[in-house]
């Protein structure tokens, strides 16, 4: 199993206006969880993958996030996600999300509001197929309990 250390809160912030900010990946056991989530407190976008009917959680996605609106329209950050949780603190506005993983793609648009209490949560479903390329960990029921709360 690959340990994972959280940067510091200085490696979370936003980037030039208009740009997107860095993207902040894991969540491989509850206390990876537990510390990604602290880390990421004021993330305006949560991107959470999993395969669709078993809700098993999906690490080593390539991971893009693509401005529609604005100056940095286009322009995509890339990331490969160590784990099933990314979150990204952003600017306000309408955002492509995509995920690959094994070969197979998915992808979803989401509005970040201005002032949200909570990160928008997109949700990349892949299907059973992509998991015989191999998966990270199995999630432990109580992990697959705990992923369900906001």
């Amino acid at each position: 199993m690959t340990v994972v250390i959280l940067a510091a809160a200085a490696a979370f912030p936003m980037r030039a206006q208009g740009e997107p900010g860095a993207m902040l990946c894991g969540g491989i056991g509850a206390g990876e969880r537990a510390a990604l989530e602290r880390e990421a407190r004021g993330a305006d976008l949560r991107i959470e993958m999993f395969i669709a009917r078993r809700g098993d959680y999906v690490a080593g996605a390539n991971v893009s996030v693509t401005p529609l609106d604005g100056a940095a329209r286009g322009r995509s950050l890339r990331e490969t996600a160590d784990g099933p949780l990314c979150y990204m603190k952003l600017p306000p506005g309408r955002y492509e999300i995509q995920g690959e993983f094994n070969g197979i793609t998915r992808s979803a648009r989401a509005v970040v509001p201005g002032h949200a209490r909570h990160p928008v949560r997109v949700a990349l479903a892949f299907p059973e197929e992509t998991a015989r390329g191999g998966l990270g960990p199995e999630p432990t029921p109580q992990e697959r309990e705990e992923a369900k709360t906001p």
